[in-house]
């Protein structure tokens, strides 16, 4: 009997892990990516006022790149940030709660999201979106190092691109070990959290 039970929870979890088609902006999830909420993940939605009705979909690397196919001229004037400035920079007064034991370790936060945090950064007041709900997009994933926007609503969500970037240093530096500049965790706001997490993409 048990052995029957053992194998029914190994289908019912493998059909949980890939029940969405990739064609509706679903991804399938790994076991290992479950514990992140059990929620399911779907593609960052952006909008742009400067693009009236149009929405982007992707990741923030994705959609700069959209943007800047559409409009040449639309980053002209953006600079990266630096890695010096990624570690040195303080904790901005925001409210949310951090939560350290979320998602997977990230090896070194400072050299594997900097990428990432640039996409977002020059996404700047653009808004970065879930629509499903609840549901997390995976705003990035430059060198493994995953970035999620999650809704805890039950309709759309929205917040500038540029506060995902503060929200994820704010956690790697508040959640960072002592070993080697690593770091996970989540964010908790009212109506959504950000997440970091190692991921493989």
């Amino acid at each position: 009997m048990k052995i029957v039970l053992s194998v029914v929870g190994l289908f019912a979890s493998a059909a949980i892990a890939a029940a969405v088609p990739e064609g509706q902006g679903w991804y399938l999830r790994r076991a290992d990516e479950m514990d992140q909420e059990d929620l399911p993940i779907v593609d960052l939605e952006v909008t742009d006022d400067r693009h009236e009705g149009v929405t982007f979909y992707g990741t923030a690397q994705s959609i700069y790149e959209q943007i800047k196919e559409l409009d040449p001229e639309a980053f002209a004037n953006v600079t990266e940030t630096s890695l010096d400035s990624l570690t040195a920079r303080a904790l901005e007064e925001r409210q949310g709660s951090f939560n350290c034991g979320w998602g997977n370790l990230v090896g070194n936060w400072v050299t594997q999201c900097s990428e990432g945090l640039n996409y977002l950064r020059n996404l700047g007041t653009r808004w970065c979106g879930v629509n499903a709900a609840p549901a997390c997009a995976r705003v990035s994933c430059s060198h493994n190092c995953g970035m999620f926007l999650c809704n805890k609503l039950g309709h759309h969500l929205q917040v500038h691109c540029q506060d995902i970037a503060t929200d994820i240093e704010d956690i790697a530096v508040n959640c960072q070990s002592q070993v080697f500049a690593r770091t996970r965790g989540a964010r908790d706001f009212a109506s959504h959290f950000i997440g970091l997490s190692q991921v493989s993409c």
